[in-house]
């Protein structure tokens, strides 16, 4: 069983049916594992996403085509890279003041279709699963009570790593919290970015199309219309 709770919208961990015997022999054999983005993988939280970072960018005086393609990159490394020429305190102000924006902005976010479901199966069958997000551990929060997804307590937050997502950091942690190595576990992802951590990382990638199309994750191994589509794909 799993051997750590909750944090977020549940305090502890649900109570699991526990898998059969035929179950437990075929996942001891495969010894698989999953790392979930979160952001338009579990939760579709598009819309607040979009207006915090367009009030923030109107603020702070950045064009908003200069944000284009950092879907999935932290907020700190996206600023540097836009406004990086910028003083160091208003960099932070920045970064402060558009992760605030995120905090407030829940209306609308809700679960991905089939992120329930899907988690609540990987419970059932005590397949171990955690978050890799590019969000902060408040942020991360904030979403997933929003969405009402479980969030494991050994999810993996920017504020936990050193290089965020596209580096392989982010996965590397999140295989050792649920105790398998990088090349036992799948990353499911909807960014390129988080395709390309994962995959440097040395996880097997699903590309979720909910935010980018297959041709934009040429890089993921597998491509999910839709996330029910996950466990057949990983031959469970």
């Amino acid at each position: 069983m799993r051997r750590y709770g909750y944090v977020g919208i549940l305090g502890t961990s649900r109570n699991a049916t526990r898998s059969t015997p035929e179950e437990r022999c075929r996942q001891e054999l495969k010894k698989i594992g999953f790392l979930f983005d979160l952001d338009g993988t579990l939760v579709d939280s598009t819309a607040a996403v979009m207006n915090s970072w367009i009030t923030m960018a109107n603020e702070a005086g950045i064009p908003l085509e200069a944000l284009a393609g950092h879907h999935g990159v932290p907020a700190e490394q996206t600023l540097r890279n836009v406004i990086g020429d910028r003083e160091e305190a208003e960099i932070q102000k920045w970064i402060r003041r558009v992760t605030d924006l995120e905090i407030a902005d829940i209306d609308g976010v809700h679960a991905v279709p089939g992120a329930l479901e899907l988690l609540a199966e990987l419970d059932d069958r005590e397949i171990p699963w955690t978050i890799v997000t590019s969000c902060t551990t408040d942020l991360a929060i904030a979403r997933t009570r929003a969405g009402k997804i479980p969030m494991p307590a050994n999810s993996v937050t920017f504020d936990q790593v050193t290089s965020g997502k596209p580096f392989p950091e982010p996965f590397i942690l999140g295989a050792d919290r649920i105790g398998l190595p990088t090349d036992q576990c799948w990353a499911v992802e909807d960014a390129p970015g988080g395709v390309t951590s994962a995959k440097d990382a040395g996880c097997t990638v699903a590309g979720v199309l909910t935010t980018h199309t297959r041709e934009q994750l040429p890089h993921a191994d597998h491509h999910l219309e839709h996330l029910n589509q996950l466990l057949g794909k990983a031959g469970l």
